[in-house]
């Protein structure tokens, strides 16, 4: 919530066309997201011109509309308009501002090639116990998205964990200085928006660039696991706390041990100096305890004991479409990882059907889409990714085009030509896709059997979701193979058309989501 004056002050202009609240709710630049009581921020994007939106915003119930130039139908309903050169620039000075306003506010930065919004979802978890807690909604952590997030800070709040991503040098830089970080969380560096930062040593710089923000009271989490973010304790002068497996880390998981029947998740004992405590994981894969370490990282050093983290991390459950474990068709059981993908969580992702406990018979699925902006390093990501599947996987489904590049090295390295299923399509041709992705659904579903597990895992803007849902058990009840079949049939007679949306487009896999969903499968 923040006030009139904070608004005017961040504009220098005054509104035309209308008397502005004393207090917003919060702000939107998605007029499909704006509830009653919000400032609507129009904004030029890529592929459309929130401006374009501004009357859907004021029927919607937007109070006030921040925008380049005035709007017709605002000023006949008597909506105030603040007219400014730049919106983005005023949004984001505006959530600078209202943070300002609460000094008592510890913000945490969470950055990571993978695993952010998982840890920042445990590390908000945790804190919640201590205090009330601001957290990104969803995966808004870009320029747009931390500011909306600011915009929402209350007095009563006492942390701010803020997701912060990035596909240039610079941009977390930037957004630190729109909310300077207390406490700076590393996930990893891996190959992330490849296609934007053209290195893994530009990927590593721009990861660095929230722990290089940190005052000298500061706090740096950091991924002692990861050798490359080891070494960002040369970018602070702040204190560094380490999370992870090996001796030296201060915050430690030792005694690892999955949990059967399937041992899909994890029990381990949490080391912090001479405390100890045992904790049992909820979230599935190994990885899920690194993410467990770094929140514990943060809790402990805002106050919390290893035992209050302890029983925390045992109540936390998988964010939708981020490993959730649900029931599949057939007597399957099925892991819906659908919302995001690059090579070291589909990895990740591998290694959990590897290390699964399944009855004797009973195979492993890898359903896997595109990975996106990976640019000229897409065929050897993807190769990569057919090379673990290899070793692990039983039957590997494959929807897109980059995704050829896994089938044949899975090829090379000796899986046999019946273990691989390749369905092609372009993300350019909605309808081509659409079809592929029910034509994978369709296979699985008429060859999975009792016992198997199901993982399905890609790129967002590839819309694994769509699989998923044809493979969960309630969908068996109601749609039989014959439906698939029709539902093909009409999509031959009736392409997909791309939906249409006022938002400014990002990048395909950090759209303006608003799901509350739990961290992705990541090392």
């Amino acid at each position: 919530m923040f006030t009139r004056d904070e608004l005017i002050a961040a504009a220098n202009t005054r509104p035309i066309g209308g008397i502005l609240p004393m207090r917003f709710a919060g702000g939107a630049i998605d007029s499909r997201m704006v509830q009653r009581g919000e400032l609507f921020i129009a904004l030029r994007g890529e592929q459309t011109d929130g401006h374009l939106f501004i009357g859907a915003a004021v029927r919607a119930g937007a109070s006030a509309i921040l925008c380049s130039r005035p709007h017709e139908e605002a000023l006949a309903r008597g909506i105030p308009q603040l007219v400014v050169q730049d919106p983005l620039d005023v949004l984001q000075r505006l959530a600078q501002r209202h943070l300002r306003r609460h000094p008592s506010v510890r913000v945490i930065a969470v950055t990571g090639s993978n695993g952010k919004t998982s840890v920042k979802e445990a590390t908000a978890w945790l804190l919640q116990s201590l205090a009330p807690t601001l957290k990104t909604y969803g995966n808004l952590n870009t320029e747009t998205g931390l500011p909306l997030t600011l915009l929402r800070l209350n007095p009563e709040h006492r942390f701010a964990v803020l997701e912060m991503g990035a596909q240039w040098v610079g941009e977390i830089a930037r957004l630190c200085r729109i909310a300077p970080p207390d406490i700076a969380v590393v996930t990893v560096v891996g190959p992330e928006h490849l296609e934007f930062f053209g290195s893994m040593e530009n990927v590593a710089l721009a990861e660095s660039e929230a722990v290089a923000a940190l005052p000298s009271d500061g706090v740096a989490v950091l991924n002692d696991d990861d050798r490359v973010v080891r070494r960002m304790v040369r970018r602070t002068s702040a204190r560094v706390v380490t999370y992870g497996h090996r001796p030296n880390a201060a915050v430690r998981a030792q005694r690892v041990s999955p949990i059967m029947p399937m041992g899909l998740s994890y029990r381990f004992t949490l080391s912090y100096g001479n405390q100890v405590a045992r904790v049992v994981l909820n979230t599935p894969g190994a990885h899920a305890v690194t993410t467990a370490l770094a929140a514990a990282g943060v809790a402990l050093n805002c106050g919390m004991s290893v035992q209050a983290v302890a029983a925390g991390l045992g109540e936390i459950r998988p964010m939708k479409r981020r490993g959730e474990i649900k029931a599949g068709i057939n007597g399957t059981t099925l892991i819906d990882d659908s919302y995001n993908a690059n090579r070291q969580s589909a990895e990740a992702a591998i290694e959990l059907l590897k290390r699964a406990s399944l009855t004797p018979g009973a195979r492993r699925w890898f359903i896997f889409g595109d990975m996106l902006e990976l640019g000229s390093y897409a065929h050897g990501e993807h190769a990569g990714v057919g090379l673990a599947a290899a070793a692990a996987v039983d039957e590997l489904v494959l929807v897109g085009t980059e995704v050829q590049a896994t089938a044949e090295t899975a090829a090379d390295a000796g899986m046999r030509p019946e273990q691989i299923h390749y369905y092609p399509a372009k993300l350019s041709q909605p309808g081509e896709l659409a079809r592929a992705r029910q034509e994978a659904a369709a296979y699985v579903r008429a060859h999975a059997q009792p016992g198997d597990l199901l993982l399905v895992k890609g790129s967002l803007g590839v819309g694994m979701d769509a699989i998923v849902a044809e493979l969960q058990e309630q969908r068996a009840g109601n749609r039989t193979q014959t439906d698939i079949t029709t539902r093909l049939h009409h999509l031959e007679q009736h392409p997909a058309q791309p939906p249409a949306s006022d938002t400014p487009k990002q990048h395909p896999d950090t759209p303006p989501d608003m799901d509350d969903a739990p961290g992705d499968l990541t090392p």
